[in-house]
């Protein structure tokens, strides 16, 4: 049939592309390393193209989560954090600290990563005095990690891991209770020699027990005195009105800090804070910690807290932390297990296929259903997306996969795209499979989630390809008409909803923050911002004062209209003066 020959010729077309020799199919689970090929089973039922993704799966949550590890943009999104992960800071590190005198402080504190953090904490009490310290490490810090915006003081769960480390259990009235917090938390990692501790707010920073041990005071330097980091303390100002005290006024100062946060909004993020992938701890390890899977049923991804954590699996994490921390001395090779590169590797995925995704929605979205010539532009938009996605396999376009010769007229079968499928979903992890007997736990967590993530990945976009081709979707080639005696949509156009819906839900699915832009994009005098505390889309209290913020924050729980609060997504502000972050 006419169809069938499309759609055979497409496969011809498409086998031309792959540079590889045909490759065999193979019985064992496991290849054999070397000359076998890629890992292809004969029996397909595992790899059904029509079996989705398991509701209760988190292995996505778990993908992104650690894909996002020390990367300032998607930790601002979901600022409540799910990782614990042991990691040193190098020496030679500079880091930084402001206070009001030049007394090199005798009892646990902050250190910035970036000065244009610390200068504005030496002047925060508007005192006439401002030092600024500059240490550097001596040997290896020995720090805990708590990923998400773990230093911001506001509810809703920010917060939530610190708290079970230093007190088994979420404290929302100590929000404010950072003296507390970081005497507590040194208390109990002294028993694993731990230096101290990494967070990020609108910067990375890392709350150090003994200043004194393990780093040098580098250069202690008086600055001028200035405004308040914070805008609550300044005169008020109509919208866009110049900054009053030009170049040096508070909007310029915040923004500077905002700025050296966006330094590291994507890969790699942070690197002066080195991560033993192999220690991980993940609060989205279902099996470790089954009472979160309950509290995280039908709530959105933005409110996942840690503060559902049942008493039992409190002790699990102790126990856990127990296991990674007590003999990591910060000296040896960070990768302890398999040796395996998990950050480098889970970034392989997200370079492959966050800008392909983007691109594809794009296409399948780009055809208007109102306007006239729509019969005509849908074809075009499936032939486009057919073509992207055609692009998208020649690696995996093996000569032995294409649909049966004779019309069957079970359109719906896809069975012979299985080991498309399979191929593509364990070509970045079927050659790590001799390795598994070396791995640690939290590597298994991460092999797991690799795999179960990019297994979706590729059995959506298979799926899609597949159907295009047993369609007879070509680009290049005229589309097989409808018996519709008016030529109409009726054939193609579910195909193209059904295109749509797959790849909306697996972006969904997938949650990744890369694709959140700035859309306009931004113009050369400004950048792209993802909202942060303490600056909010908001009205500020009159004062700023411990005291007035109380447990809630801003003058009490933030106006559940307020949208920024809930949901941060990224706006245009402005990099040259008048700096508007606020409006």
């Amino acid at each position: 049939m006419a169809r069938r020959s499309l759609a055979l010729l497409a496969i011809l077309s498409l086998s031309r592309l792959s540079v590889g020799a045909q490759i065999p199919l193979f019985s064992s689970p496991i290849a054999t390393p070397a000359k076998a090929g890629p890992l292809i089973e004969v029996d397909a039922g595992r790899w059904n193209l029509s079996v989705g993704r398991s509701a209760d799966s988190a292995s996505h949550l778990v993908f992104d989560t650690v894909a996002s590890l020390l990367q300032h943009w998607p930790n601002t999104h979901y600022r409540n954090g799910h990782n614990l992960v042991p990691g040193i800071i190098p020496v030679g590190t500079l880091m930084y600290h402001g206070r009001i005198n030049q007394d090199i402080p005798n009892q646990p504190d902050w250190f910035a990563t970036d000065p244009e953090h610390s200068r504005p904490f030496c002047i925060l009490w508007k005192l006439p005095t401002c030092w600024h310290l500059t240490f550097v490490t001596t040997r290896p810090l020995r720090v805990l990690y708590f990923d998400g915006s773990s230093a911001t003081k506001i509810q809703g769960g920010a917060m939530d891991a610190q708290d079970f480390v230093a007190w088994n259990t979420s404290r929302p009235d100590w929000v404010w209770e950072e003296e507390k917090r970081i005497i507590d938390l040194c208390d109990w990692g002294r028993k694993y020699q731990l230096d101290g501790f990494a967070r990020m707010e609108m910067d990375f920073e890392f709350m150090l027990c003994d200043f004194a041990s393990g780093s040098r005071l580098v250069s202690s330097i008086e600055l001028e005195p200035g405004w308040d980091i914070f805008p609550t303390l300044q005169p008020p100002q109509a919208v866009g009105a110049p900054d009053p005290l030009p170049g040096r006024g508070p909007l310029a100062r915040d923004f500077q800090t905002l700025q050296a946060g966006a330094w590291h909004n994507f890969y790699p993020g942070e690197s002066r804070l080195k991560l033993d992938m192999t220690r991980l701890v993940s609060f989205y390890d279902t099996d470790m910690f089954p009472s979160l899977v309950k509290a995280r049923s039908g709530v959105d991804r933005l409110q996942h807290r840690v503060a559902g954590l049942s008493k039992e699996d409190v002790q699990v994490m102790h126990g856990r932390l127990d296991e990674v921390l007590r003999d990591f001395d910060g000296t040896q090779s960070l990768d302890s297990g398999s040796g395996v590169d998990w950050r480098t590797l889970y970034q392989v995925i997200v370079d492959r296929y966050a800008d392909r995704l983007e691109m594809l929605q794009y296409i399948l979205n780009s055809t208007d259903p109102t306007a006239e010539n729509y019969s005509q532009n849908y074809t075009q938009t499936l032939d486009s997306a057919m073509y992207r996605l055609q692009l998208m396999f020649t690696t995996y376009a093996l000569r032995t996969a294409h649909p049966p010769a004779v019309d069957t007229g079970a359109d719906n079968d896809l069975s012979w795209a299985s080991p498309v499928y399979q191929y593509c979903a364990t070509t970045h992890t079927s050659a790590l499979y001799p390795s598994k007997s070396s791995f640690t736990k939290s590597e298994h967590l991460l092999f797991n989630a690799l795999e179960n993530t990019n297994r979706e990945i590729c059995r959506v976009l298979v799926g899609i390809w597949a159907e295009g081709v047993q369609a007879g979707v070509h680009p290049g080639l005229p589309f097989q008409q409808s018996d519709d005696h008016d030529g109409s949509v009726s054939r193609w156009l579910p195909m193209l909803g059904r295109w749509k819906n797959e790849v909306d839900g697996l972006m969904g699915w997938l949650g990744w923050s890369i694709w959140l832009k700035c859309r306009p994009a931004c113009g050369m005098e400004e950048m792209c911002y993802m909202p942060t505390w303490p600056w909010f889309k908001m009205k500020p209290p009159a004062i700023y004062n411990e005291g007035d913020f109380g447990a809630t924050g801003y003058d009490g729980d933030p106006d559940p209209e307020e949208e920024e609060w809930r949901n941060p997504l990224p706006r245009c502000i402005r990099r040259l003066q008048p700096f508007d972050w606020r409006f």
